[in-house]
């Protein structure tokens, strides 16, 4: 029997998989042209990724 190994992820590089996916799928559903999409994923990857941060950030304080 084969048994899978165990991966475990901070949070930080769950949050970058989770914006990674989001941001493809969501270029190739809303783009046509190649260059459009890879902007539009950048766009957005960035964007998730600035705005998952401040909200980390904006409840850091009240984790103590």
């Amino acid at each position: 029997m084969i048994e899978a190994s165990e991966v475990r992820l901070s949070h930080f590089q769950s949050m970058l998989l989770f914006a990674l996916v989001i941001s493809i799928a969501f270029g190739f559903l809303s783009r046509r042209r190649p260059l459009d999409r890879v902007k539009y994923i950048l766009w957005s990857l960035f964007l998730f990724l600035v705005i998952g941060i401040g909200i980390g950030w904006a409840m850091y304080p009240f984790s103590k």
